[in-house]
């Protein structure tokens, strides 16, 4: 579901910039050049956007500012080559001269920077950049895997639980707000409700997990490391995430006797 939005975003970034025009493409190209050289790059942009979104999660980075900046600056490599093509194709009879990729990239990077910006909607978070793929059990298994489903699930579940769609299952990790939806993350993969986090928690037993940021939530038996850097604290999930702990919560945190905590 929210990628269809982000593919809004990266088509709306796209047309904006059609109709600006800027770096003189308003003067040299036609209207449908122009908007197809503007939404196609955006589409370009947002596809490297992604990558790097991965790779940083490789390198188990996909919170904070430095990522949000890597993820731009990387994007902006492979970008910077579609532009240089498309400048080739449509307004110059040459390839883009060496000394000029420089400032390309640099205009590329700006752009880049504002587009994940848009995507993450200004939370230090790459979560929504990254896609999680369901594991699918082969057929002989699929029975004692559902037999084996999450430590929530059965004749007393949470109400919560009968809200979460049911290609993810019921193991939750963590629950992450955005606006008005809920990030459901689950070993299966992730996908948005319309519910508050506030509500959620009220559907929630305390037993099964604890509130570590005014948009987080993460269930106890999902955490395999408390991370900590200068002034700030992450709790490391079993998928790999890295979920902030706020200033507020990090005593709770630490009483609660997580890994390394």
């Amino acid at each position: 579901m929210h990628f269809a939005l982000q593919g809004a975003i990266v088509l709306a970034l796209g047309v904006f910039l059609a109709m600006a025009g800027p770096f003189g493409t308003y003067g040299d190209l036609a209207p449908l050049p122009r908007y197809g050289y503007w939404v196609g790059l955006c589409l370009f942009g947002y596809g490297s956007v992604v990558v790097a979104a991965h790779a940083m999660r490789a390198l188990r980075r996909t919170s904070g500012a430095l990522a949000l900046g890597a993820v731009a600056l990387a994007s902006a490599l492979p970008t910077t080559f579609a532009v240089a093509w498309a400048e080739q194709l449509l307004r110059l009879d040459h390839a883009v001269p060496l000394q000029v990729m420089p400032r390309v990239y640099g205009s590329v990077a700006a752009i880049q920077l504002l587009m994940v910006l848009l995507l993450t909607r200004m939370r230090l978070s790459l979560e929504p950049l990254l896609i999680v793929h369901a594991a699918v059990p082969p057929p002989s298994q699929a029975p004692d895997a559902a037999a084996a489903e999450a430590p929530l699930a059965g004749a007393a579940a949470p109400p919560f639980l009968a809200r979460v769609p049911a290609h993810l299952g019921s193991d939750l990790l963590a629950l992450q707000a955005e606006d008005h939806y809920l990030r459901v993350i689950t070993r299966a993969g992730s996908d948005l409700v319309l519910v508050r986090l506030a509500d959620a928690l009220r559907e929630l037993p305390e037993s099964a997990g604890m509130q570590v940021h005014r948009s987080w939530w993460v269930g106890f038996a999902a955490v395999t490391a408390v991370e900590r850097e200068p002034g700030r604290m992450y709790l490391r999930l079993a998928n790999g995430l890295q979920v902030p702990v706020s200033r507020t919560y990090q005593a709770a945190v630490r009483a609660a006797r997580w890994p390394a905590a």
